[in-house]
């Protein structure tokens, strides 16, 4: 089911300009999800709005002037090192035994308008896997935008397509080209997170999906942080979480996609 909220530049009594998101009767944690990804990636050291307020109808934040990206004449470099750092930072926070799936505090997850399971679990395969992709699947499958196969293909997914295991970290979540914008210093900022502990291959991955980050974001990435060997055979196991969602939101003209994603993940043995 797609939200629907209004936007709006307002005033703050201090006469500084923010930016307000609203939802009437939005879902529980919907506004509070986003407020604690924003806190938690700027402890983490991103470079994020600040969040002035925030309750169940509404959450005010910094405006970020931002400007075109081809405008910008610093290095998509500096961005992948960023990125690198911030994942880095989040494996060094995790607790002993840290759980995958909701930040402290929260209980509910989204993904854009879509309801996602992110209950604390002890291995990324039954949150990513069981608690998402298998349940995205059969809920895509029972509302009649997935064929049964894309469920049988769900399940026959296994831990050994995740690569090797890693300590969680902290995601954005959503990472897609819209959700960083470039301000008149060229300096990357993060927005409309849907943060969780997991692993850092779901930015990787989300961020390949539809496109808008330049080659030079993914070799600093790795210059920085390395990725486990094999990551890009991993990319559409990791895409399959957004393409269902968008089966679910947007109907089934991402089916084809999704189906793809899903053999593409099993051709790896």
């Amino acid at each position: 089911m797609s939200l629907t909220g209004n936007t709006s530049i307002i005033t703050l009594d201090d006469g500084t300009k923010a930016f307000r998101k609203a939802l009437a009767n939005a879902p529980a944690e919907f506004f509070a999800l986003e407020a604690a990804g924003l806190r938690t990636l700027g402890e983490l050291g991103a470079r994020v709005p600040k969040v002035y307020e925030v309750t169940d109808e509404h959450l005010i934040i910094e405006q970020v002037q931002a400007k075109a990206q081809h405008e910008v004449k610093s290095p998509e470099y500096t961005f992948g090192h960023e990125l690198a750092q911030l994942h880095l930072a989040g494996q060094t926070a995790a607790e002993p035994n840290q759980t995958f799936g909701t930040l402290k505090g929260l209980s509910h997850g989204y993904l854009g308008g879509a309801e996602i399971n992110l209950e604390p679990t002890t291995s990324l395969y039954e949150s990513l896997v069981t608690n998402r992709i298998i349940a995205l699947t059969r809920q895509a499958v029972d509302s009649g935008q997935l064929d049964q196969r894309a469920l049988e293909l769900a399940e026959q997914i296994s831990p050994a397509h995740l690569g090797p295991a890693e300590t969680p970290t902290v995601v954005h979540g959503d990472l897609w080209a819209g959700n960083r914008l470039v301000d008149d210093a060229g300096a990357s900022w993060l927005i409309d997170p849907s943060c969780h502990w997991g692993h850092r291959e779901e930015d990787i991955a989300m961020m390949q999906l539809f496109g808008g980050f330049g080659s030079a974001v993914f070799d600093a990435y790795d210059q920085t942080f390395p990725l486990a060997e094999g990551w890009q055979e991993r990319i559409p196991t990791y895409q399959l979480v957004p393409l269902l969602v968008h089966v679910l939101l947007f109907g089934g003209g991402y089916a084809a996609a999704t189906l793809r994603a899903f053999e593409q993940t099993l051709d790896r043995q």
